[in-house]
C-alpha cells in the first residue's frame, strides 16, 4: 500500500496551507458580523484538524486521474468534501452523544462546557450547518468550467441526500427489536459507501471532465469498497483502543449501534453469553469489564472473522472494475491500494 499511503501523505501536506488560507480569509470576512462569528470559524477549523482526510485525497485523485491539470483548483475542490465531512461529524457526534473526536471534545461538549447542554447542542447543530453552506459556497467558487461545476453541484447534492437518509436509517435501526445483515448493509450502502469512496472520486472526475460511463465504473468500484470501509470502521469501533481512534471504543455497544458484528454474534451465541449480550447491547452503564466480556463473546462467536471475510470479498469485487476506470498503471495501482487500505487501516 506504500504508493497510496505516500499519495495520501503528500495530499495531507499540500492541503494544509490551502486550509490555512481559506479559513483565514473566512474569519477575516465573518468577523465583521460579530466576534462569535470569528470564533465559530476558528472552532470549525480546529475540528477539521487531524483525521485521515481520505475523502479529500480521493477527490484530488479523481481529478488528476482524468486530466485535471490545475492542482490549485483540485486541492480547493478536495477541501469541499473535508468541510462537509467535518460538518456531518459534528452532527453525528451530537446524535451519538459522543464526548471525544480525534482526542478532543466534540463540538457540542466544547460549547456546553461554560454553558448548558442545550446551548452546546444548539451551537453544534448551527456550526455543522454553517460548514455545509461553506462547502457549497467553495464548490461553486472554483475557477473551473461552469458546466462541470453545475454537474458537480447536482452530483454532490444527490450524494448528500442519500447520505442523510442513510444516517436516518442508522438511527431508526437502533430502535428495532430485530435486525438483519441486510439491514446493516443497507445502512452501509447509503450512509457510507458512496459518500466515502465512490462519491469523492466521482466528484473529482466530474470536475476534470470525465465521461458518464466512467462514472458508472467508479461507482461499481467505490460502492463495495465503501461498504468494506464501514465494516472495518465497525471492527475498529469494537476492538481498537481509544488512544488509536481518538474516540470512545465502547460507544457502538452502549448506543446499540447495529453492525455485522452484533448481528452475527446474536445469531451464533447461546445460553448465558447470549443473555449477557442482550444485557450489554444498548446499556450505557456498562463497566470496562462488561465491555471486555462482550468483546470476547463477539469475537468468540466468529463475528469478527465473518466481518473481515466479508470486507475482503467486497474489496476484491470492487477491484474488478479498476480496468474499466483507467488504463494507466499508476492510477490502477493507486486505486487497488486504496481498496486494500480501507480494510487494513488501524484508525
Amino acid at each position: 500500500m506504500k504508493h497510496f499511503l505516500n499519495y495520501l501523505e503528500k495530499y495531507n501536506k499540500d492541503i494544509q496551507p490551502v486550509i490555512d488560507k481559506f479559513f483565514f480569509e473566512q474569519k477575516k470576512e465573518v468577523s465583521k458580523i460579530a466576534p462569535i462569528a470569528g470564533q465559530i470559524v476558528d472552532d470549525f477549523r480546529d475540528f477539521l484538524e487531524g483525521g485521515k482526510k481520505l475523502r479529500g485525497c480521493e477527490i484530488l485523485l479523481g481529478y488528476e486521474m482524468f486530466g485535471g491539470e490545475d492542482r490549485k483548483s483540485g486541492l480547493l475542490a478536495s477541501l469541499v468534501i473535508e468541510i462537509i465531512h467535518a460538518s456531518l461529524l459534528i452532527h453525528d457526534d451530537f446524535m451519538d452523544q459522543d464526548s471525544l473526536r480525534r482526542g478532543k471534545p466534540t463540538m457540542h461538549k466544547k460549547y456546553s462546557k461554560n454553558h448548558d447542554a442545550h446551548y452546546g447542542a444548539s451551537m453544534a447543530i448551527n456550526i455543522g450547518d454553517e460548514g455545509l453552506f461553506l462547502g457549497s459556497f467553495l464548490l461553486n467558487s472554483l475557477d473551473l468550467p461552469k458546466d462541470r461545476l453545475s454537474k458537480a453541484t447536482r452530483f454532490l447534492s444527490h450524494l448528500l441526500v442519500e447520505t442523510g437518509l442513510g444516517q436516518a436509517l442508522d438511527i431508526s435501526y437502533e430502535k428495532k427489536k430485530r435486525f438483519s445483515e441486510e439491514d446493516v448493509l443497507r445502512v452501509h450502502r447509503y450512509k457510507t459507501a458512496e459518500y466515502t469512496v465512490a462519491g469523492p472520486i466521482s466528484l473529482g472526475a466530474i470536475l476534470a471532465g470525465a465521461k458518464e460511463d466512467t462514472l458508472k465504473s467508479i461507482k461499481e468500484f467505490g460502492i463495495p469498497t465503501g461498504i468494506a470501509f464501514q465494516l472495518r470502521d465497525d471492527e475498529l469501533g469494537m476492538f481498537s483502543t481509544e488512544e488509536e481512534l481518538g474516540k470512545p471504543v465502547d460507544s457502538d455497544l452502549k448506543e446499540s449501534k447495529v453492525t455485522i458484528l452484533i448481528v452475527k454474534a446474536f445469531e451464533n451465541t447461546k445460553g448465558d453469553d447470549l443473555k449477557f449480550l442482550k444485557y450489554a447491547f444498548g446499556n450505557r452503564n456498562l463497566t470496562s469489564d462488561d465491555v471486555e466480556r462482550a468483546r470476547n463473546i463477539i469475537k468468540g462467536s466468529g463475528a469478527l472473522d465473518y466481518s473481515q471475510s466479508l470486507s475482503r470479498k467486497y474489496v476484491e469485487g470492487g477491484k474488478k472494475f479498476i480496468p474499466e476506470i483507467t488504463s494507466d498503471p499508476k492510477y490502477q495501482n493507486l486505486l487497488s491500494e486504496l481498496a486494500d487500505f480501507t480494510i487494513n487501516r488501524k484508525s
